[in-house]
């Protein structure tokens, strides 16, 4: 869009002429406007007074002139404006009381003058004047119409002929008539522009509030996470640790058989083994939380990945008496992030041990179609029931023991569903309670 350099020309001026918004108050501006439309208009009085050969008329409407051009000064280079809306008062019904004993009384177009004098002095003076205009106006036509009804030879017909009168009257008609529409365009524009103002500012305050309101989602979002790490730190954490202190305790203590001895070791590794999966969950996912995460996406052998972490995991499958399987070609690359990837492949295979029954399997396969790889890992498990599934990869779930009474943190899918997110993956679950649950991935192939 372009902007019209006449238009703004003119804007300039006239905003030099009354005053800019940015530095006048509107009282301020609507008084400076007035003066100036009130100055054009005593220039055409003064030669139409002189034209009708209005001595008395044209001297006083010269000293108006004076008068305005001071007050014009005052408010507009000194903003001092308050006063000079009683001193032009002043000086306008001055002006018209003479005007009504110079100009025919009632016969001439003096009432009307009064009429527009008080219209302006509403328009441009403060409120709480209004009650003082109000009574003044009506006093002072009263008294001059009850004085010209008392006394009618002290206000003599001053026009030389009926043509005089008609003119003086239809010139004043249209003064009435150009000052009343200045006044009431000027006030008309002036609350267009602070609806407009208004309007703005409500979308606004509208649009803060929004982003307040999104904010306070965000921080009871946070908080609800922090408050999740603590208690992690607090319990999930705090648990495996006395259960290490104490199996060290009693192996310090000289007073078990071999049998005993072998038992607890095998217990203390396993409550090892426990708390170091948990502290590097916890770790990732307070990392990502806190500082943030940087993905390193790059192509890499998923036949590795999943060896590796069959390989950590078949032992403790092996002691649950569950069989851990897995079918992959070696041919196949992903893109993905390596730690990510491999902290997600953990835990789910992890959580299928965790949640299957002696004697149960737990198998990973790999189905490649339309340029994404899907690797699933299947267990014949207990199932998740369904009042927890909506609440799965959320801080809203619990961790729950397993079928060996393992201790879970709660975090494991949470983190996963987060990891995948960043590897531009999907992340999925079927599950039917009592019957097992398939976890699958998806992510893009490097090459297809």
């Amino acid at each position: 869009m372009t902007s019209n350099p006449g238009k703004n020309s003119k804007q300039t001026i006239w905003n030099n002429i009354i005053g800019n918004s940015d530095e006048f108050t509107m009282e301020n501006r609507a008084f400076n406007y007035v003066c100036v439309i009130a100055f054009l208009i005593l220039i055409f009085c003064i030669g139409f007074d002189i034209y009708i050969c209005q001595s008395v008329m044209t001297l006083v409407m010269l000293g108006l002139l004076v008068v305005l051009s001071v007050l014009y000064y005052f408010s507009r280079y000194r903003k001092s404006y308050k006063w000079g809306v009683v001193v032009f008062a002043f000086f306008c019904y001055a002006a018209l009381v003479l005007n009504f004993f110079e100009n025919s009384g009632s016969y001439g177009p003096t009432v009307y003058l009064f009429f527009v004098t008080f219209v302006l002095l509403i328009a441009i003076g403060r409120p709480k004047y209004t009650s003082l205009w109000i009574s003044l106006h009506l006093l002072l036509v009263a008294a001059l119409l009850f004085y010209e009804y008392c006394y009618p030879v002290a206000v003599p017909d001053t026009y030389p002929d009926r043509t005089a009168r008609y003119l003086d009257l239809a010139v004043c008609y249209m003064i009435c008539l150009v000052f009343l529409y200045a006044i009431t365009n000027y006030l008309r524009e002036f609350y267009h522009k602070k609806v407009i103002q208004a309007d703005e500012r409500a979308l606004a305050i509208e649009a803060q509030n929004k982003q307040i309101s999104a904010q306070n989602i965000q921080l009871e979002t946070v908080n609800n996470e922090k408050n999740k790490l603590f208690s992690i730190i607090s319990h999930d954490l705090k648990s495996p640790l006395d259960a290490i202190r104490g199996f060290l305790e009693m192996l310090s203590g000289n007073m078990l058989d071999e049998d005993e001895r072998q038992k607890i070791e095998e217990e203390l590794l396993e409550q090892t083994k426990y708390t170091s999966d948990l502290l590097v969950n916890l770790m990732s996912w307070a990392k990502t939380q806190m500082h943030g995460v940087t993905v390193h996406l790059a192509p890499h052998n998923l036949k590795e990945f999943v060896e590796e972490v069959a390989y950590n995991k078949k032992s403790i499958a092996a002691r649950k008496g569950i069989k851990l399987t897995f079918s992959i070609r070696p041919d196949i690359e992903v893109i993905c992030d390596r730690d990510m990837l491999h902290i997600v492949l953990r835990n789910l295979v992890n959580n299928a041990i965790k949640f299957t029954n002696a004697g149960g399997e737990v198998c990973i396969k790999v189905a490649t179609d339309k340029g994404r790889v899907q690797l699933s890992v299947q267990d014949t498990g207990i199932g998740i029931p369904k009042d927890k599934q909506a609440d799965l990869f959320t801080l809203k779930t619990r961790s729950t023991f397993g079928t060996a009474r393992e201790k879970g943190i709660g975090l494991g899918l949470l983190m996963c569903k987060e990891y995948m997110d960043y590897q531009r993956g999907e992340i999925g679950f079927v599950s039917e309670e009592g019957k097992g649950t398939t976890f699958f991935i998806t992510l893009p192939l490097s090459k297809f």
